[in-house]
């Protein structure tokens, strides 16, 4: 006989695998820490890529400028301020990114333990079963025996 209940949760822990739980599974493998250091380690790669090629688009508009008045700069001035703006931009995204990672981790991780507890009660169920068929059998068998 079909048991629903062990069907219901079968049927659910399938969907969470197949859909959203893909992503929190992978987050979950990690510990927190390492997860969002990862991410901020990955996060600061793609920000100095993109400063960097922000950098050289405001160069490229601003070539003419740069040329006529290159020997007149302070390139010292000129140079703490790009590395001002650089640590600032940087700062904020990792700050911003540590956040955001440190939700995600709390979401998946709870998604997870509820997906956990539903494989738990799956398993329980199958307990349940094995022992009910192992005391039917054995009931049967001595039921058997008499007749």
């Amino acid at each position: 006989m079909i048991n629903e209940e062990k069907v219901i949760l079968m049927t659910r822990a399938s969907l969470y695998e197949e859909k959203s739980g893909k992503e929190q599974l992978k987050i979950s493998r990690y510990f927190r820490h390492d997860y969002i250091s990862l991410q901020i380690l990955y996060g600061w790669f793609f920000a100095t890529i993109c400063f960097a090629l922000c950098a050289a688009l405001w160069g490229a508009c601003h070539m003419e400028y740069l040329l006529d008045n290159l020997h007149k700069m302070d390139l010292k001035s000129f140079g703490m301020t790009v590395l001002f703006y650089y640590v600032l931009l940087v700062a904020v995204y990792v700050c911003i990114l540590y956040g955001v990672c440190s939700y995600r981790y709390y979401v998946a991780k709870k998604s997870v333990n509820s997906y956990a507890q539903a494989l738990r009660k799956i398993s329980d169920i199958y307990t349940h079963e094995r022992k009910r068929a192992a005391s039917g059998s054995v009931m049967e068998d001595k039921h058997d025996d008499f007749t």
